[in-house]
């Protein structure tokens, strides 16, 4: 079989050039990409998705506050408080769970039916209303224009997945230890670097607990093959009953195993500089009252309603020993933990909500 000249030719440009059908297909296929985020990014920040208009997924999870709100324990769209603290958004992709306390949600798009779609606590309000929600979003110019270009047909399945793609690419990796890690020493100086020995060594061992790049990965394992991910760390012993508050207590409220009792996620230490009040509840105000629970080996509370000794609550944590703090190691462990937020990541543009004319 004989193959001219020029047909070698036209193939060895077809198959090198930048326009090639693979080429093509790529770029369209990142273009479409692309549009879907942007088409998150918008649904994320839009208050049409709740059923009185007034709330938003980013109302709760606010760019400034590292995707927190500050608030102690979030609020619904009627100002009723929610049963936790908010969670941050970052580098969820490498979070095993997603919640404080439930270890079935492990993907975006179970997780978002939560605050969409909860009745008990009412969040987004979204159950009951997502014919009247939809059609908000279909009547909008801007979305029609939005949903074409992301090539996704305008239906809640699109919804929930163009806000999950725009969520996944919310990435914390800038802090000064990230830079720290790359070889950069001069972003640390003497009490942090103090502070970091203090973390990482086996008198405190919090590294046990807050291993892997996000500080969330535990090293504790109940088999070989099993890591666990949930502990009770002594913060209530409400009535000195071993229980914690009736409102949350924890993975037992799914898995209806009294072992489980107060028991929640280890989450991240990033950007610690942002998201206080901090635990599950924000029932602590600052960085200092956090260690200092550990270094008592849980939390007594004197006084109201949930009065009691959390360091005697029987299924406490065995790593929850204590330890013993200068006043000066514990300012340095404080300046480490700080280092870990990432001041890039709260104003990068391009996670900002989008209606505001200023991004």
């Amino acid at each position: 079989m004989r193959i001219s000249l020029f047909s070698i030719i036209i193939f060895s440009i077809f198959a090198c050039s930048k326009h090639s059908p693979a080429s093509l297909n790529t770029s369209r296929f990142n273009q479409i990409d692309s549009n879907q985020i942007q088409l998150g990014r918008f649904l994320f920040y839009d208050t049409r998705l709740s059923s009185n208009n007034t709330k938003s997924c980013g109302t709760c999870h606010n760019p400034v506050f590292a995707f927190t709100d500050g608030y102690k324990r979030s609020l619904g769209i009627y100002a009723d408080v929610l049963q936790r603290n908010t969670t941050p958004l970052f580098n969820l992709k490498e979070q095993k769970y997603l919640t404080f306390a439930d270890s079935n949600i492990k993907t975006l798009l179970r997780q978002i039916e939560n605050p969409l779609f909860n009745e008990h606590p009412l969040e987004m309000g979204v159950k009951g209303n997502e014919v009247e929600i939809l059609n908000r979003i279909k009547q909008q110019a801007l979305y029609q224009k939005l949903f074409q270009k992301a090539d996704m047909e305008l239906n809640w399945q699109s919804i929930k997945l163009s806000i999950t793609r725009f969520v996944s690419t919310l990435t914390s990796y800038q802090s000064p230890y990230d830079f720290y890690l790359k070889g950069d020493l001069s972003v640390y100086n003497e009490s942090q670097l103090k502070g970091m020995q203090l973390f990482f060594s086996d008198s405190l061992n919090c590294s046990k607990c807050h291993g892997g790049i996000n500080f969330s990965t535990p090293m504790v394992f109940s088999d070989p093959d099993k890591i666990e991910y949930f502990f009770n760390t002594g913060l209530y012993n409400v009535g000195d009953k071993n229980e914690y508050p009736k409102y949350d207590q924890g993975l037992l409220q799914h898995t209806h195993n009294q072992l489980d009792m107060g028991k929640f996620r280890v989450p991240s230490l990033r950007n610690l500089i942002y998201t206080k009040p901090y635990y599950h509840d924000g029932s602590e105000e600052n960085l200092k009252g956090v260690i200092l629970n550990y270094e008592n080996g849980g939390r007594q509370i004197n006084n109201g309603e949930y009065k009691g000794d959390g360091r005697k609550n029987k299924y406490k944590s065995e790593l929850i020993k204590g330890f013993k703090l200068s006043d000066y190691e514990r300012i340095c462990l404080i300046k480490f933990l700080e280092s870990l937020s990432d001041s890039n990541f709260i104003q990068n543009p391009k996670y900002q909500d989008p209606f505001n004319n200023t991004n």
